[in-house]
């Protein structure tokens, strides 16, 4: 039926819905189908629809899990969330981009491989028992268990900040993950992905931006920058944290992401203070004799030969005889994978 504004009349639909959910609200499927041609709902796959409004990048893993609770209420018992839509329900760093594809793995063994179909990914336990975790009343697997599939599925740039963060929030500790993917090595697919990703790891990193730029410079070919350079001036006295360096050439990184800027400081959000305040912070660490690079998510996406010459150019020229402060490591004992 149509409104007299010619729009096809629906109720209040959620942002994630099966057919069963429209029917019981009372939506035929003749009017469903009018609004997916209408372009006001999408449908993901058979039997499952969302509406048809952007995702906010913020909302990435509520929408997902939104979108999980359907896939199983689909589906029956016998699955559990896991791979990427795990580590959306456990709050680890998601990609860039939308996160389209629902991933549950298959408990009961049903089907000895992995079954592929739009928006959904059904992965098979193999022969090894999968621990879960409940999360938001979800089944999903543990924090080890997502991390190791990560590494194991995914590309470096993916899988290194869910396994950077698992370790910086202590959810996971290395034996856990070094165990899980000891057990999946005998699986067929796409273990060297995990064996390229693991040695990367480093949960000193603070950031997804971090760890995204530390695969980067890894792609590039650039030596591994120590993470979280703890800077002190010629009395011991602390001057700045730099996200990462390089001691031995006397040259740091400022790694910007827009949300530091967006921090509130006694309640209040002043982006052009927290601005100058970074300015000032970066001015007073080269007065210490150190060189600096700086960069964001921009320059890393499309600006990557100018910061390859940029660090080329300022580790060249750093020395650590010139700087007149000091460093201060982090200890990375339960951080790192390798």
């Amino acid at each position: 039926m149509l409104d007299i504004l010619g729009q096809m009349e629906h109720p209040e639909l959620p942002p994630v819905f099966t057919r069963v959910d429209a029917l019981t609200l009372g939506l035929s499927d003749y009017r469903l189908r009018g609004l997916v041609r209408s372009g006001t709902v999408r449908r993901v796959r058979n039997g499952l629809y969302e509406l048809a409004t952007p995702v906010a990048p913020r909302q990435r893993a509520a929408h997902a899990l939104l979108s999980a609770r359907a896939a199983l209420s689909m589906r029956g018992p016998g699955y559990v969330v896991s791979h990427l839509t795990a580590a959306a329900a456990l709050g680890l760093p998601l990609p860039l981009g939308p996160v389209d594809t629902i991933h549950l793995t298959d408990l009961e063994r049903r089907v000895a491989r992995t079954r592929r179909r739009r928006g959904l990914w059904i992965h098979h336990a193999d022969s090894y028992d999968t621990d879960v975790d409940i999360v938001s009343e979800l089944l999903v697997t543990t924090v080890s268990r997502t991390v190791a599939d990560c590494l194991r599925m995914f590309r470096a740039e993916v899988s290194v900040p869910i396994a950077d963060a698992a370790l910086h929030l202590r959810l996971a500790t290395p034996d856990d993950i070094t165990a899980e993917l000891a057990m999946q090595c005998h699986w067929k697919g796409r273990a060297m992905r995990a064996d390229v990703a693991a040695p990367l790891v480093d949960g000193r990193r603070e950031s997804w931006l971090e760890s995204f730029a530390a695969v980067k410079f890894d792609d590039w070919e650039i030596d591994p920058p120590t993470p979280q350079l703890i800077i002190l001036d010629a009395r011991k006295t602390f001057v700045a944290r730099a996200d990462a360096g390089w001691e031995d050439e006397g040259t740091v990184l400022e790694i910007d992401g827009k949300t530091k800027y967006a921090l509130p400081k006694d309640g209040v959000v002043d982006a052009a203070s927290a601005w100058e305040a970074e300015k000032d912070r970066f001015d007073r660490v080269g007065d210490l004799g150190l060189e600096r690079v700086r960069f964001g998510l921009h320059h890393l996406l499309h600006e990557s030969e100018l910061i390859r010459r940029r660090v080329r150019e300022r580790r060249q020229v750093g020395s650590a005889s010139r700087f007149t402060g000091s460093f201060r490591l982090l200890p990375d004992e339960g951080l790192r994978l390798t």
